[in-house]
């Protein structure tokens, strides 16, 4: 009986290893259920595990479903996590088409003449300057339409025997502690450990930072005024006019590849609408969309969610809710419309 527990410890420990140390295994069997999301609450209340912020992620509704009818444009977007699959998709625009890259990718793509093709820029605030410090170049045309191909890729155990697992996914130890440790019990032996750490001690994870009167809680990139991504770190009227002038590059050499509209979107920081005084605040939106040299169309995203103040992002996360999302979206959509016609 004790080498029939003993084997049987054994083959679960083995199991956890290799669902740990494989992305594409640990993928398959989180999506299948088997595994605790541990982004399920918001991706700040998974570095603090402060029961204030914990909230259940919500599942935004589609604005323009499949069944609706679409205009012949095509809308082709470089942007980051406000704009990944999952939270925007083709069913939220009234584009016949819709193309997403990351800022980190590259993408070749084929202009259909007999569309209205349209490039969106989407840059959440605190990285704006690192994606505008030097000329856009995510997106290259083809003359001649694109084949879907996927590269073939390493197995994950060769991956990470040489060490080339991609910085954007979680390492194995982020895998193994979400398996051991993310379980509903465990998890409020977190948060009662994040709680005794902020009450006795006034400290929360080294990533967040918490409003002074610790409603809100933040990325400490936001907060940080040493760092280029804070809200609170100065910008100089010369790199001001660079980053203006790389968007007027951008605009050109797309512009000169086909595209007949570019927009520019700048999504603030959950700080610069909900804890502004904060810090010095450096106006980095307003700046830069008000600046008369600039020639993409604005999509002004800190217009549409600053009047909602700290109810347009949610409590434990860093990106904002629905209602913010659906106010942003309508707008592109309508301003497709406006221009096509």
């Amino acid at each position: 009986m004790r080498t029939l527990t003993r084997s049987i410890l054994i083959l679960i420990l083995f199991a956890i290893f290799l669902i740990g140390l494989s992305k594409s295994l640990y993928h398959s069997i989180g999506m299948a259920g088997y595994l605790p999301d541990d982004y399920k609450f918001g991706d700040l209340y998974r570095f603090t595990n402060l029961a204030q912020f914990k909230e259940a992620h919500v599942t935004c509704p589609k604005l323009y479903p499949t069944s609706a009818p679409k205009e012949p444009i095509a809308l082709y977007a470089i942007g980051d996590s406000f704009m990944e699959p999952g939270s925007v998709d083709k069913e939220d625009f009234v584009a016949q088409t819709y193309s997403y890259t990351h800022w980190n990718n590259q993408s070749k793509v084929h202009l259909d003449t007999s569309l209205h093709n349209v490039l969106l820029l989407e840059s959440v605030e605190r990285h704006f300057r690192e994606h505008l410090a030097g000329p856009v170049t995510n997106l290259s045309i083809s003359p001649s339409p694109v084949k879907p191909t996927q590269e073939a890729q390493p197995n994950d155990f060769v991956q990470f025997l040489k060490g080339t697992h991609d910085s954007r996914l979680k390492v194995p130890e982020e895998r193994y502690d979400n398996m051991l440790f993310n379980w509903p019990v465990l998890l409020r032996l977190k948060e009662m450990k994040a709680w005794f750490n902020l009450h006795f001690f006034d400290r929360v994870h080294s990533m967040t930072s918490l409003s002074p009167d610790r409603e809100h809680v933040f990325l400490k990139l936001d907060t940080d005024s040493t760092v280029i991504n804070s809200n609170f770190n100065p910008i100089s009227e010369e790199e001001l006019t660079k980053l203006v002038d790389e968007l007027n590059h951008t605009y050109d050499t797309y512009s000169s590849l086909g595209f007949d509209e570019i927009y520019l979107s700048i999504i603030p920081n959950k700080t610069t609408v909900t804890s502004p005084r904060m810090g010095s605040y450096n106006h980095l939106i307003e700046r830069i969309q008000s600046d008369p040299r600039l020639k993409v169309k604005l999509i002004d995203a800190y217009a549409l969610v600053q009047p909602l103040g700290a109810s347009g992002y949610q409590k434990g996360d860093s990106h904002w809710t629905c209602q913010s999302r659906d106010l942003w979206l309508k707008e592109i959509n309508r301003q497709l419309l406006q221009r096509h016609e």
